[in-house]
């Protein structure tokens, strides 16, 4: 009789043990937008969408001019600084796949980013969804960030998914 209690306290362990994965995983991927920290906002529009390679299910597109980016330099020090985007979908639809694209000033050098697949090239930062992080649902947003040697300074232009910030 003592196995057939140990197995059901193991079975009860591994039920509630899945229902917390399971929270835990559409907390995450249903986060919303923390606006109380500062930005400078630079307003986008969306494009064409690209494929959705994970997440829920998208029942359509943003339509376009409801997309902002906003840049925010988070620190600063002797050669470089610390910069975060936050992609925000402002309209009533979800968004599948998303491209932001920035030109930076002269002279900085992206080191490493984080959030989003990264292509860097001198000058510009392209920084485009991810298969966790493909789905943007209406009114969320998703940050990615950046490491850079130069001039902490605002970009020279943005766009996302092809359409001028």
């Amino acid at each position: 009789m003592w196995h057939l209690t140990r197995d059901r306290v193991l079975m009860i362990t591994a039920a509630v043990m899945t229902v917390v994965a399971g929270t835990m995983t559409v907390l995450y991927v249903t986060k919303g937008d923390d606006s109380s920290r500062p930005m400078t906002t630079m307003a986008g529009t969306s494009g064409p969408p690209a494929s959705p390679r994970g997440g829920p299910s998208a029942k359509g597109t943003a339509p376009p001019g409801t997309v902002k980016a906003a840049y925010a330099v988070r620190s600063k020090w002797k050669d470089g600084f610390n910069a975060e985007v936050t992609l925000t979908n402002l309209g009533s639809q979800p968004l599948t796949g998303w491209m932001v694209q920035l030109e930076l000033p002269k002279g900085v050098d992206v080191t490493s980013t984080w959030g989003a697949k990264a292509e860097s090239q001198p000058g510009r930062l392209v920084l485009r969804s991810q298969a966790y992080n493909t789905y943007l649902e209406a009114g969320g947003a998703i940050r990615m960030g950046f490491e850079a040697k130069g001039d902490a300074a605002q970009p020279t232009s943005c766009s996302v998914n092809g359409s001028p910030c």
